[in-house]
């Protein structure tokens, strides 16, 4: 199964080619594009069953041994974020199918972007070496410009420069935080960095910890994590809700994801300094993005500003190296990534059935559809974490594990977050769902495909809940897994290959 690592990152570039060369009606490329996630959820779900032992599969390009080939890794950590991204994408991508956003819908560039920010956020989760990771973040955010600037409004082209600035900067400094470990050591193959870098002279240290803070900061930025969070909402409340979605979804767990897998493996020895930065990151992140999100009164905005926080308990959970922490923000971050994106596609629905973003002019959709009312509830109270939804085990467990890590103010913080999660969440409930209609037109209810498609997430978060158990056991032996880098180092270095 080794060889087949690379046909998560091949699979949707062949298919975008393909869809640029049909080019086509958007329901020709939508057609195309939702049977090519289905083939690919398919073979990521034999991938995950072929790593569910403990498996590491290694493919080495070109038949090189490392670090002399470019390597790519498929281990449990990977396998729960390509599942995550091929589930989210899908459903969004049938939720468009099922009512059809008209600037997607007029625009022949969609499907193709989609599929090549699939393909970059499937190469970074793959990847095994810093500079591929560098390459694949960058076909994502090639990828984000173009949607995020889908439509071409006012408020989509300031949104977008912003984004495009602060992400040319992000890849400056990622470039020279690489240079560095380069100069350093001679590799950037993170195995062989996880070996080199412990043995570095202490003359060096210096340098090596400047390599590793901008590392933090690159990652830090993509995640959103304050103080580098300012340009998130603004942006994601700006596209069309479909893309706004896989944006809120996954496109920001990449960050999260780069920061746990090089700081066990490149910075395993030495990561005491950052981790120490993360913590306090994610603490700041978590209150104040809910605080922000308190404030707002615009749908998309609010939820917005949710990830700022959400993503503050995954930096939290993740800085504190245990299994008991890592596995715990694991939890919460397969439950958050669905919730959220079955948030953002309810909010779409909310916004085109009441005619309007601002909370202050909508009101009575639990009237206008029951049904959409009832899948918001569901997916606001499990963000909010109250028992006995997913979010409630998954905030269980990140407070577990740092009460375990005597964090007690960091605990604090995760309680009092979710408090005013709740607030604001019911804040939506009763200004945009309860009350009365206002006098319109009559609206037409939201399509059977659309509830459908958000159901489907909304159901995952249920079954999430009912087995909790199971998940927590995978997340657990995956941070296990993450955090024994010998094993990682072993796997890459196999015998085999060419040397």
């Amino acid at each position: 199964m080794d060889n087949w690592a690379i046909v998560p990152v091949l699979w949707p570039l062949l298919t975008a080619i393909g869809l640029i060369m049909l080019g086509g009606s958007p329901e020709r490329q939508r057609t195309v594009s939702i049977l090519s996630l289905l083939g690919l959820l398919a073979l990521e779900v034999t991938l995950a069953a072929s790593v569910s032992d403990g498996s590491i599969l290694v493919h080495r390009a070109g038949n090189w041994r490392a670090p002399f080939g470019i390597v790519l890794v498929i281990d449990r950590l990977a396998v729960i974020m390509l599942l995550l991204a091929a589930v989210t994408a899908l459903a969004i991508l049938w939720y468009d199918a099922a009512d059809p956003d008209p600037v997607i819908a007029r625009l022949p560039f969609f499907f193709p972007l989609f599929q090549f920010l699939l393909m970059g956020l499937n190469g970074a989760f793959v990847t095994g070496d810093l500079f591929n990771l560098f390459v694949f973040f960058e076909v994502l955010l090639i990828s984000s410009y173009g949607l995020v600037t889908l439509g071409a409004t006012a408020r989509q082209l300031r949104a977008g420069l912003q984004f495009m600035v602060l992400n040319l900067v992000n890849s400056a400094l990622f470039l020279f935080g690489v240079g560095l470990l380069y100069g350093l050591t001679g590799t950037l193959n993170m195995a062989d960095l996880a070996q080199k870098i412990p043995l570095l002279p202490a003359s060096d240290t210096a340098l090596m910890h400047v390599a590793m803070m901008t590392l933090l900061v690159v990652f830090a930025g993509k995640a959103a994590l304050l103080p580098l969070a300012f340009w998130l909402p603004d942006t994601y409340p700006t596209p069309p809700p479909a893309i706004s979605a896989m944006f809120g979804g996954i496109a920001t767990k990449v960050g999260v994801y780069a920061i746990l897998r090089v700081f066990t493996t490149v910075f395993a020895d030495v990561r005491a300094p950052g981790a120490e930065v993360l913590i306090a990151l994610g603490i700041a992140s978590m209150l104040i993005g809910v605080l922000g999100a308190v404030a707002q009164t615009e749908l998309r905005r609010l939820l917005s500003f949710h990830i700022v926080s959400q993503i503050g308990y995954l930096a939290f959970g993740i800085g504190l190296f245990t299994i008991g922490g890592v596995g715990g923000a694991l939890f919460y971050l397969v439950h958050y990534t669905i919730v959220k994106c079955a948030l953002f596609l309810v909010s779409g629905a909310a916004e085109r059935l009441g005619g309007s973003p601002d909370l202050k002019k909508l009101g009575g959709i639990a009237h206008l559809s029951p049904a959409l009312a009832a899948l918001f509830f569901v997916a606001a109270v499990s963000l909010a974490g109250l028992p006995p939804t997913s979010g409630f085990f998954s905030k269980f467990l990140v407070a577990a594990a740092g009460i375990e890590a005597e964090r007690y103010f960091g605990v604090t913080v995760c309680f009092v977050a979710g408090i005013l999660t709740l607030f604001s969440m019911m804040k939506i409930w009763t200004m945009g769902f309860w009350g009365d209609p206002p006098a319109t037109d009559a609206p037409t209810p939201p399509r059977r495909g659309v509830l459908l498609a958000t159901g489907l997430l909304v159901s995952f978060s249920v079954t999430l809940a009912v087995g909790a158990e199971p998940l927590y056991h995978f997340t657990t032996a995956t941070a296990a897994q993450v955090l024994d880098t010998a094993s990682y180092v072993e796997a890459v270095f196999a015998p085999g290959g060419r040397p």
